[in-house]
């Protein structure tokens, strides 16, 4: 890996992410808990000293929320170490300020998200939608990631599906 500056330190800027035109792109409002998702893995872009919002932030996001995403991902065996040192993994070097772009992995994840919140006539998309889509993807790092761990990912797509159809 070659960082420019240590992983942890504070950045410069927080990038952000313009939710309003994710909204409009996805076709989807996302609620309070998934923006909060968003805004913690934008945290850890910022963190890591990363210039794009891969699915490893997203992981990142989803464990820091708090909510049921993260108890699945938890009894799953992720740990918020265990999504840190998916970010680490990561190539990305350069300074970053200003607005944050997802990249196309983050962009397959959120419009899976969002299909499965307009199937299931969901209002807005929150981390349990997040988390399916992130189960969903076979990318590299989310998969990496997953694996080094254990994870089963079909059993946490599963697991993540059975929390969704109870929310219905």
């Amino acid at each position: 890996m070659r960082w420019r500056k240590k992983s942890g330190e504070e950045p410069a800027q927080t990038p952000e992410l313009d939710i309003d035109a994710l909204e409009r792109e996805l076709g989807v409002r996302i609620g309070e808990r998934g923006r909060a998702v968003l805004t913690f893995a934008c945290a850890e872009v910022a963190r890591s000293n990363h210039r794009e919002l891969g699915a490893e932030h997203l992981m990142v996001g989803l464990v820091l929320e708090g909510g049921r995403a993260a108890d699945l991902l938890a009894e799953h065996g992720i740990r918020l170490e265990d999504a840190r040192a998916g970010v680490a993994e990561a190539l990305w070097e350069e300074d970053f300020s200003g607005e944050l772009s997802p990249n196309s992995e983050v962009w397959n994840i959120l419009h899976t998200a969002a299909e499965t919140a307009g199937m299931r006539g969901q209002a807005a998309l929150e981390p349990e939608h997040i988390l399916y889509g992130l189960s969903c993807a076979g990318f590299e790092i989310t998969s990496r990631v997953l694996q080094t761990v254990g994870v089963d990912r079909q059993k946490l797509l599963q697991a993540t599906d059975q929390v969704l159809s109870q929310a219905s």
